[in-house]
């Protein structure tokens, strides 16, 4: 194996850039959701139940035979005041189309994907390309992602094919135009973690799933698993877009952690990835905040019923809610949260959905300024301080040390969404039961009552299959009234209701029939317009004509 850094020399990131910047149309999604991953997208969207429930279908457009578009859309407004929609898919194709008629306005494929069957999972797409998110650096029209290619015989014989080949790229490309910044892409491999120079980034054994988080000039990746059939260690990845400096962390690190130079074994890098089935990372404007699913665990949590503080350094994390710095010093793991009772390798870990953190203007008490939630596969729902996340068995009688535990009927995949208006709501949608609403009360963090308890529940639920999707809010004009949850069904296509339940039921909008949905996904926002990704990846367009 061939280690070497072929980074360029430091530069300036804004000296690459126009002179010219721009400013975010107040009706763009730039980003996956929100910073914070609440599901709550604002109210300047120009959408409200009376104008959705008018809604056609505007354009559609279709792609090329075997392309699947895992990363969500973007919409975004040019300096030219013209609004686009941003496409990325697993074949590394990229591409901007006009966001009012549906024209295509320029493609474009980055690097070659890697092929799919040394993993065995071609039913996820034949290649492997782009599967995260990507995030729009607004100020200078620059989309960032991450692309997954490889290198012929660059590891082992064998071409293209081999795991060992693959190769990881992160790209900053003009969304006018699609060409590449200059100086850019950076290539990721060969370069060993900060906290365990065992543990090398090879590119090929994993996964870039989660939606990027930039916070400040730092952009955030997770990173676990390529269909978990290698020897792997899930990886964060920290850039800073300036400088190119980059920092990687590993879920599994230190002289106890699980190594092998079989690259080959399945798990022998201790695993913990980062997928949360494609929720973005979320941050609080300084920190970031994720889960890392099953893989090695500390020992002292594995043998003992001990509390641990949540505080207490960790070299392996996993089956935990976590939350990270970078500095000067590299990644800094801050706090984690584990459950009391997890269950690793069981089905049951807490990494397939991410964290959402709440408006704190509404969800707050007297006493806990800030919360989170987490929610997964064990059929629970975690409400958190998010300034004190919970530790180990730190709760009464060896249980949680957190705010609530909420139980559900379903395992959860990528997160919840929220509501901070109206008294305030979140919404979860677990797979095989209905998407359901719980309402917040402040008042009960003085007395016996829970912080939220269920207020409503659709009347038809999910189907009892992986591959829901994340509930999303909008309102307009943050007005009481208007508030619409979205959500994606991998059957049922695109779903909408009143924010707000009725009797305990959220109330349907009718909405144009979408010929199912792609898994785990979320829709996105323009001016009065929804985008999503139809179950055969057909990008749809409903808004009123």
């Amino acid at each position: 194996m061939r280690l070497f850094d072929r980074f360029p020399a430091l530069i300036c990131f804004a000296s690459a850039f126009n002179s010219l910047a721009s400013a975010l149309a107040p009706s763009d999604t730039w980003r996956d959701a929100d910073i914070g991953q609440s599901g709550y997208v604002g109210g300047d969207h120009n959408i409200d139940p009376e104008s959705a429930s008018q809604f056609k279908q505007l354009w559609n457009a279709t792609f090329k035979e075997g392309e699947r578009h895992w990363a969500k859309p973007l919409v975004y407004t040019l300096q030219s005041g013209r609004q686009i929609v941003f496409t990325a898919s697993t074949e590394n194709i990229v591409r901007t189309f006009d966001a009012a008629t549906g024209e295509l306005i320029v493609e474009r494929q980055i690097h070659p994907p890697w092929p799919m069957e040394a993993a065995y999972c071609t039913n996820v797409s034949k290649s492997m390309g782009i599967m995260g998110t990507p995030v729009i650096y607004a100020e200078y029209d620059v989309v960032f992602f991450y692309v997954k290619s490889y290198i012929e015989d660059y590891r082992v014989p064998g071409g293209a094919s081999p795991a060992l080949n693959g190769v990881y790229y992160l790209n900053a490309i003009y969304l006018d135009g699609l060409q590449d910044v200059y100086y850019w892409p950076i290539f990721l491999d060969d370069v060993p973690a900060d906290n365990d120079p065992r543990k090398i980034f090879l590119g090929g054994l994993l996964l870039q799933r989660p939606s990027l988080a930039m916070v400040g000039n730092i952009l955030y990746a997770g990173f676990g698993g390529m269909c978990d059939a290698f020897n792997y260690t899930g990886v964060l990845v920290a850039v800073n877009v300036d400088t190119q400096k980059v920092n990687r962390w590993v879920t599994q690190g230190g002289p106890n952690s699980a190594y092998t130079d079989d690259w080959t074994l399945w798990h022998g890098g201790g695993a913990g990835g980062i997928w949360q089935a494609g929720m973005g990372l979320a941050s609080d404007g300084q920190d970031v905040f994720f889960t890392v699913d099953n893989g090695g665990g500390s020992t002292d949590t594995n043998i003992s019923t001990k509390a641990i503080s949540g505080k207490m350094p960790m070299d392996i994390v996993s089956e935990s809610v976590v939350r990270v710095n970078a500095n000067d010093s590299g990644v800094q793991l801050q706090d984690w949260f584990r459950p009391f009772d997890y269950q690793s390798d069981q089905g049951e870990d807490i990494g397939s959905g991410g964290v959402s953190i709440l408006d704190s203007s509404l969800f707050k008490t007297d006493k806990v300024k800030r919360m989170a939630v987490a929610a997964s596969k064990n059929f629970k729902m975690y409400i958190t301080d998010l300034d004190n996340l919970g530790g180990y068995r730190e709760g009464k009688n060896g249980t949680d040390a957190v705010l609530q535990t909420i139980p559900l009927d379903g395992e959860v995949y990528g997160g919840i969404g929220s509501y901070p208006l109206e008294g305030g709501y979140v919404y979860v949608n677990p797979a095989g039961a209905p998407l359901s609403a719980y309402r917040f009360s402040s008042s009960n963090s003085t007395s016996s009552g829970p912080l939220f308890s269920l207020a409503g529940r659709s009347s038809i639920s999910s189907p009892h299959a992986r591959g829901v999707g994340i509930p999303t809010v909008t309102s307009r004009n943050s007005t009481a009234g208007s508030g619409i949850v979205w959500v994606t069904d991998a059957e049922k296509g695109l779903l909408a209701y009143k924010a707000v339940p009725v009797n305990g039921t959220l109330m349907e909008i009718p909405l144009p029939k979408v010929e199912g949905a792609m898994m785990y996904s979320r829709p996105v926002f323009g001016d009065g317009r929804v985008y999503v990704f139809d179950a055969k990846d057909k990008l749809i367009a409903l808004g009123v004509k």
